[in-house]
Order: C-alpha cells, then structure tokens, then sequence
C-alpha cells in the first residue's frame, strides 16, 4: 500500500562462502555506480550488524530510493548501468531477496 512518496528498493544479499573481502568490496564499489542512474534518489550498501542471528545467510543488503514505480520499472530496471550490475553482481551470490515497498 503507498502511503507516502518514496519507493523503497531492499536487496539482501548471501555472497558465495568463497567470496573475499575483496570481492564484497567490488560488488559495494559496483553497486555504488548506480548512483548515476537518473531517478536513484538514495542508495547504501551494508554489512549486517545484527547480534539477533535471524539473517538466514543474507550478510549485506543494498537499498535505494525511488520517487515512484515508473522510475523504477522504466528506467532503473532496464537501464544499461543496472544490467551491467546484475551480471556482475548475481554470479557472485548464493541468494538474492528483493523486497520493494513505500515509505
């Protein structure tokens, strides 16, 4: 349900057990290029902190801001930058989770 203006894109993400810290650094410096992308209102790339032990695998999350789905769905998602990104990035994980939602 929209509630309020901005759409919230949420990746989890569950690197390969073989991944370096290396590796996590160059999908971080790779998704922050999609910064440029026209309509990516706010972005952040993370390592989970949380003590709790609920994260099932996911260790890092990637979240960006949206004024609406039209950005998202017309021009984030096709665009070449994003395309790029995700056959960069995804070879490199063992689980994705996509959750969109307004705030």
């Amino acid at each position: 349900m929209k509630n309020t203006s901005l759409l919230q894109h949420l990746v989890l993400i569950s690197f390969l057990d073989e991944s370096t810290s290396k590796e996590i650094a160059a999908a971080k410096q790779a998704a922050e290029s999609l910064k440029k992308i026209p309509g990516v209102t706010a972005l952040q790339f993370a390592e989970n902190v949380s003590p709790e032990g609920l994260d099932k695998g996911y260790t890092h999350c990637l979240t960006m801001s949206f004024a609406d789905e039209k950005v998202r769905d017309e021009v984030y998602l096709p665009h070449p930058l994003h395309q790029d990104f995700v056959a960069f990035f995804v070879p490199k994980t063992k689980a994705v989770l996509v959750f969109d939602y307004w705030k």
